[in-house]
């Protein structure tokens, strides 16, 4: 707290990481309970090109997935036989392409809409004005 007071920028750098966790969090949550195996399936896919994205690890519509798809499967609550099911789903309904690793949105505003997915800015930390 003493930080806090003394470094305002430093409180609000706190401040602003806490948002954008909450945000994220609540999207989790709603994933857990309320979309199904292919919307949760969607949903991550999408935010985890964003995030890659935003890192310059990913192009406009393409990504590799940067992990296995046995961890995909295990944060998604699915079996890894499941998750090949809601890939190939997805690719059959022209809505993704690509090999295990790699990811294509080939239809991106459908998979928005499947997946209820809003694109959250991740927005960097403001820095203060220089006097």
């Amino acid at each position: 707290m003493t930080l806090c007071y003394r470094r305002p920028q430093f409180g609000l750098a706190l401040s602003w990481i806490a948002v954008q966790e909450a945000a994220t969090y609540a999207e989790h949550i709603i994933d857990v309970g309320r979309r199904t195996p292919v919307e949760r399936l969607s949903h991550f896919l999408l935010e985890l090109h964003a995030r890659l994205y935003a890192v310059g690890r990913a192009r406009k519509a393409r990504f590799e997935l940067p992990f296995s798809q046995e961890v995909m499967a295990d944060v998604l609550r699915m079996s890894l036989p499941h998750l090949n099911r809601m890939m190939q789903r997805l690719r059959s309904e022209k809505m993704i392409a690509g090999s295990e690793r790699q990811i294509e949105f080939l239809d991106p505003r459908a998979i928005q809409t499947l997946a209820q997915y809003q694109p959250q800015e991740l927005t960097p930390i403001p820095l203060p004005k220089s006097a």
